[in-house]
């Protein structure tokens, strides 16, 4: 067992310096390692998955999951509350100014401070880029695909060989968008397609999956 977590650390350690501005380094890394123990003592040899393969989705897992751990951990929910008024607030004035809002702007409306508008917007916002579409768009991981992002669950094998089954085109696009973390519009530049084509294509490949995990 120690022979093969030394062997696949490196795998863990790639994983990590993807997510490691989000959170403490040392305990990404810890994650990650859990999450490979978990795939070591899980695989099963007679399957013609790729260990490789097995193991990336759940050490990402583990490290997503204690990544959002620690955000519901030191942003309290009256922040959130505060967060969620500002984004209502930030997109109401968008429509009505037709541009987008300055911080004073936002705390006039609110009765907030300016300071305490800021300090909300700074201590969520790493927060958001996980679980709201705040930020961008494409930043939402866990609403757009969850069977691919929540890998740690086992029918994830599954969903795996569902991709395998798809064209390489489809699999070029996938792979960059959620192996790869890209948006759509860095997927366009490499599949040298339009964003739009990107995100008809997108909905129709994850349909497909769908599909075919179902």
């Amino acid at each position: 067992m120690v022979d093969d977590v030394l062997k696949y650390e490196g795998l863990v350690r790639s994983i990590t310096n993807k997510y490691n501005f989000r959170s403490d380094y040392d305990d990404l890394y810890q994650a990650g390692m859990m999450g490979l123990i978990k795939a070591l003592k899980k695989y099963d040899t007679t399957r013609t998955t790729d260990f490789i393969d097995y193991a990336y989705f759940y050490i990402k897992g583990e490290v997503l999951k204690t990544i959002n751990n620690d955000y519901q951990v030191h942003v309290s929910p009256d922040t959130y509350k505060l967060s969620k008024e500002i984004n209502e607030t930030r997109n109401s004035l968008i429509q009505n100014l037709g541009r987008e809002p300055t911080a004073l702007e936002i705390s006039f409306v609110l009765g907030e401070s300016e300071e305490k508008i800021i300090s909300v917007m700074n201590a969520v916002k790493t927060a958001y880029s996980l679980d709201n579409t705040y930020l961008d768009e494409d930043s939402n991981m866990y609403n757009k695909i969850a069977l691919i992002e929540k890998g740690y669950n086992v029918g994830v094998l599954d969903l795996k060989e569902a991709i395998n089954g798809l064209e390489e085109s489809e699999k070029e696009l996938i792979t960059s968008r959620y192996y790869q973390d890209m948006t759509q519009k860095e997927t366009a530049n490499i599949l040298g397609i339009s964003q739009v084509q990107v995100s008809r294509k997108e909905t129709k490949i994850l349909e497909k999956l769908k599909t075919k995990v179902a």
